[in-house]
């Protein structure tokens, strides 16, 4: 059973990499830790959402840039009882780009300069983890998360604003608990995922000649992930996760900006709570495949310009190739993105229907020890 658990493990990581909520991107995720032994894991994703809308009689283009994800994983036991894992991600992003004629593309300062609406901001993580195994198949684990941000935002139709950070370092922590049955390849685990708070020098410039540097402090949220699965018969398993995600207290809203409209750059109405389910199934020693679903509940309220996308559903198929210590696993998903109309100034905006995009990925993982369960 354990080489089928393998098969549903590309469709989580790239589950992790749909069009999610706010700026959620990798999920978060923290399965190494439960693998056996010492083993090394390397991931890539890669995202390209289809997003179009208009407004005031203009073309968006088809913001939605496409981005890659890589994660990097190392776990390894430290006694019987004591297992220690290591993950990068990046855990939070946001890649927009419109198109030049977009109404809130033009400058009206320099009307006639060719500019474009965009944003652009990655969070990278570097997690460090320990967890203790209790009796009864019951543990406890917990760890320090170190993270990163950059972003970078133009909004011309503020006369030509742009908005630049630096990359300041900040901690947070997460904590959680699970417990195992591996008799029937059963597992839950609740992990909680602190707020990292960070103070970004941000420097302000717009066409009136304005260049101001200040601090700007913002906060990437605090989560919650369930994660679930258990055999339902010979060689097949069934698995999900719930995430939780705390964006209604996020905000972003450097002083120049907010001097010249009044309201935040970059805010949320809601948190988001995303699901995934999915069955897999071990066909043979060497083979397992999985299918998964995801659902994002649309909010219907008005969404920000740098992410003009409301809920979603996708499906996914993957699998992964056994080759003694090597699991090989890739997957693919499918993406609805939900309709939204975005806020400009406390009011509707340009309207986002018909939209969707795909997520594909592939991931290695290296057993160390020989002959993996």
């Amino acid at each position: 059973m354990k080489k089928m658990l393998m098969g549903a493990s590309a469709l989580a990581m790239v589950g992790g990499a749909s069009y999610a909520g706010g700026l959620d991107r990798s999920g978060q995720g923290i399965n190494i830790i439960f693998e056996e032994g010492t083993v090394a894991q390397f991931g890539y994703s890669y995202v390209d959402p289809s997003v179009t809308g208009t407004f005031a009689g203009t073309n968006s283009g088809d913001v939605g840039e496409a981005y890659g994800l890589p994660q990097l994983s190392f776990k390894t036991a430290f006694t019987e009882t004591l297992d220690f894992a290591l993950i990068y991600d990046r855990p939070f992003g946001a890649h927009v780009n419109y198109d030049s004629g977009y109404r809130l593309s033009i400058d009206p300062v320099n009307p006639g300069t060719p500019n474009n609406l965009t944003a652009e901001a990655e969070a990278q993580a570097l997690t460090a983890i320990l967890r203790q195994k209790l009796n009864n198949g019951f543990s406890v684990y917990g760890g320090l998360r170190i993270q990163n941000v950059d972003t970078s935002v133009n909004v011309p139709a503020v006369a030509g604003y742009n908005v630049q950070s630096d990359s300041p370092t900040d901690f947070g922590y997460l904590l959680g608990a699970s417990w195992e049955k591996p008799e029937i390849a059963a597992r839950v685990s609740l992990t909680y995922n602190s707020k990292i708070k960070h103070s970004l020098q941000a420097t302000e410039t717009n066409s009136l000649g304005t260049n101001v540097t200040s601090p700007v402090g913002i906060a990437t949220p605090q989560s919650v992930n369930l994660d679930f699965q258990t055999g339902v018969a010979p060689n097949t398993l069934v698995f999900g996760t719930v995430r939780w995600v705390n964006w209604s207290d996020f905000d972003y809203t450097p002083p120049v900006y907010l001097g010249a409209t009044g309201g935040s750059l970059v805010s949320y109405d809601d948190d988001v709570i995303t699901y995934t389910l999915g069955v897999g199934h071990r066909f043979n020693e060497s083979f397992s495949g999985a299918i998964q679903l995801g659902y994002e509940q649309s909010e219907g309220n008005l969404v920000s310009n740098l992410g003009p996308t409301d809920g979603f559903w996708s499906l996914g198929v993957g699998g992964t190739y056994t080759n003694k210590n090597v699991q090989y696993s890739a997957g693919v998903r499918y993406i609805d993105i939900g309709d939204a109309v975005t806020n400009v100034g406390g009011n509707p905006g340009g309207t986002f229907n018909g939209n969707s995009g795909w997520a594909a990925g592939f991931q290695i993982t290296y057993h160390f020890d020989k002959n993996p369960a």
